[in-house]
């Protein structure tokens, strides 16, 4: 028969094996939770920066129309000459 003393001796050693495995396993997978939420950061980023250049170039596309009078005061498009004639075409 096995020495009580081995027995005692392999179940802490087992013990003690199964603690440190899941302190390393847990490290791990908050070593990839971390890894994931900076990942999926840079993808919401991404997104938002692509949203703001189709924003962005929506907005120039409909300043570029040279034929369309810009009537806001505050636009750097704005053209008191084209917005003056506009009105008068209008009253006509």
């Amino acid at each position: 028969m096995v020495n009580a003393s081995f027995v005692n001796v392999g179940r802490w050693s087992a013990l003690g094996l199964g603690v440190l495995y899941g302190v390393v396993h847990n490290r791990s997978l908050h070593k990839l939770e971390a890894e994931n939420k900076v990942k999926h950061e840079y993808e919401r980023k991404e997104r938002l920066i692509e949203q703001a250049r189709e924003q962005y170039a929506k907005l120039n596309a409909v300043a570029v129309d040279s034929s369309a009078v810009v009537t806001d005061v505050d636009s750097p498009n704005f053209d008191l000459e084209k917005f003056i004639a506009h009105l008068e075409q209008d009253k006509q």
